[in-house]
């Protein structure tokens, strides 16, 4: 009997601790890193950089693909011209050829270069500004709630975080 009392109290205890801890608030709060993406105007910049510079890498590859179907359409009409001439015509196909398949895996590193280096500009920011709210907040842990199933609500920092990198000097 003296064991079930010892026991129940310990158990009590345990109930009533883990209560207090409990309302003492989150130990984890959330971050949508896609809405912080697409509503923060240092993410929109990004958003609008990249696009303006994958336009202008495809309107070069485009123009840089015209002059190869162009050499292309010559090479089909190469068999009436004599020989030194088709060979400098099949030649300068094969360069194109070459020119553009360079020219698209340049765009696509700078692309991902540029992505790269905005995505770190951003971090930067963010990071600050989460270990700012996990300090103020207590808590332990910044999840992305993009990842995450279910999040208990006022766990969500994502409005906050959005007007600080807002407030920041551009």
């Amino acid at each position: 009997m003296k064991q079930l009392c010892v026991f129940a109290a310990s158990a009590i205890v345990i109930v009533l601790a883990a209560a207090h801890v409990r309302s003492a608030g989150p130990t984890v709060v959330t971050v949508s890193l896609s809405r912080v993406a697409t509503q923060s105007n240092v993410g929109k910049r990004a958003t609008q950089q990249l696009e303006t510079l994958r336009q202008e890498k495809n309107r070069d590859l485009q123009a840089k693909q015209k002059e190869l179907e162009d050499v292309i359409r010559q090479a089909a009409k190469a068999d009436a011209l004599p020989a030194a001439e088709r060979e400098r015509v099949v030649q300068d196909e094969a360069r194109r050829r070459t020119e553009l398949q360079q020219l698209s895996q340049q765009a696509q590193s700078e692309l991902q270069s540029t992505q790269l280096r905005l995505q770190g500009e951003l971090r930067t920011q963010l990071t600050t500004i989460l270990a700012d709210i996990a300090k103020r907040s207590g808590v332990d842990v910044v999840l992305n709630s993009d990842t995450i199933a279910w999040a208990a609500p006022g766990t969500d920092t994502t409005n906050e975080v959005v007007q600080r990198l807002n407030a920041l000097p551009q």
